[in-house]
């Protein structure tokens, strides 16, 4: 069941790279980079449940806040560009 839950975070994980390369404005580029952090969340969860391994559980917990800093300076970014 979780060798399933990692292939659909895969193609999950496909598509928002495709907006990340694709995407016609910064704002897609930034939300796409969020939603791509938000999968390897996941899929390292997911590793985690997998295996078995609690090592993974602070990785994760860890790219989720570098994640949302991240997301917060760009948004910041954006806005800035703006104004």
């Amino acid at each position: 069941m979780i060798a399933v839950a990692l292939v659909l975070v895969t193609l999950g994980g496909a598509g928002f790279l495709y907006r990340l390369v694709r995407g016609p404005t910064l704002a897609d580029r930034v939300a796409s980079l969020d939603g791509l952090l938000a999968v390897v969340v996941t899929a390292i969860l997911a590793w985690s449940a997998f295996t078995g391994a609690g090592t993974y559980l602070t990785l994760g917990v860890v790219v989720a806040l570098v994640a949302f800093l991240g997301t917060s300076a760009f948004a910041r970014f954006v806005e800035g560009k703006r104004r």
